[in-house]
């Protein structure tokens, strides 16, 4: 009866990656329609549009304004704005920007790019960092060590991204080195907005994981390979590390929206030519397509993030593989 019972699920029931994918898919087309939805509705309601700033100007007439309106659309019924940037943006079409004159898609493709290398900077940053610092903490129990890692853990979770940010800004121009400029890429502007963006992420991945380590290292398989004779290095770091990283993964998926958030400020603060500096321009100039197509590449960068970290989590952890197909 069993055996029956295991053949009917090979043959009829998808593998836990199939359903995975399908569940994502259908949460993430969702996702995009209500937080567009709910964009276009608040940016419609806010008033105002990015033709505004023209009625200051007394040489554009009333008429003229109204013609500038037809043409950009901006005198139809809300429903029926956003049914046509829809519709556009399902056949890969975002708009043109108001204020660059400019399709939307080139003005983003590059900023995203900026915003995603250096996201993904600082996540390496924070991961790495954590990593060692776990690691070393729960191979050499050191009174000293603890307590920096503590004031790291404190430090860096009260401190503001915005206070970090200035404090770079100060220091760049205390010490008379750039960090801003007309070059395509910096390295040292690079290297510090990573920083800045990585030190909030530090204290939720260390904590996490020295708490973790620190907990498995008292359990049954642990001593069992010690019992085998196995280093204590090699302990750690092929039997629990692998038994931490379920946590590990799920908070580096709901790490990108902290990301993106952050960046809002950091990007301003230090001048970094990323999405969200560009997010900022976009609201200032009320410009509706810009801004509907920042939001909509920023929600796929944290779904598609979500949806990494829960197929790393399959693959790493066979109960959840088992559990899927119960």
């Amino acid at each position: 009866m069993v055996k029956n019972v295991d053949v009917f699920r090979e043959l009829f029931l998808p593998s836990p990656m199939l359903q995975l994918a399908f569940k994502k898919l259908i949460q993430g087309i969702l996702m995009l329609l209500v937080v567009s939805a709910l964009t276009f509705a608040l940016l419609s309601s806010a008033g105002g549009d990015s033709l505004s700033a023209l009625r200051d100007n007394p040489q554009i007439s009333e008429q003229t304004m109204e013609g500038l309106r037809k043409v950009y659309g901006l005198d139809r019924p809300f429903i029926e704005r956003y049914g046509v940037w829809l519709f556009n943006a399902m056949g890969g079409d975002l708009g043109e920007s108001f204020s660059f004159k400019t399709p939307v898609w080139d003005l983003t493709r590059d900023r995203f790019a900026n915003t995603a290398m250096m996201s993904g900077a600082a996540l390496a940053i924070a991961i790495f960092t954590s990593l060692g610092l776990a690691i070393l903490s729960t191979r050499y129990h050191v009174k000293i060590l603890s307590a920096f890692i503590e004031f790291l853990i404190l430090l860096t979770a009260s401190t503001p991204r915005i206070l970090l940010a200035l404090l770079v800004l100060f220091a760049s121009l205390r010490f008379s080195f750039a960090i801003s400029g007309s070059v395509s890429f910096n390295p040292l502007k690079f290297i510090l907005t990573a920083l800045v963006l990585a030190l909030p992420v530090v204290s939720i991945y260390l904590a996490q994981l020295r708490n973790g380590l620190s907990e498995i290292m008292n359990e049954d398989f642990i001593r069992l390979a010690r019992a085998k004779g196995l280093s204590e290095w090699r302990i750690i770091t092929r039997h629990a590390l692998r038994a931490v990283l379920n946590p590990l993964l799920t908070l580096t998926g709901l790490s990108l929206g902290g990301l993106l958030s952050g960046s809002v400020i950091v990007e301003t603060v230090l001048g970094w030519p990323g999405i969200a500096a560009l997010m900022v321009a976009a609201v200032r100039g009320r410009d509706v397509p810009l801004v509907m197509g920042v939001v909509v590449i920023s929600t796929l960068s944290v779904w598609l993030g979500n949806t990494i970290a829960e197929f790393l989590l399959l693959v790493n952890d066979k109960r959840l593989r088992e559990g899927a197909i119960e």
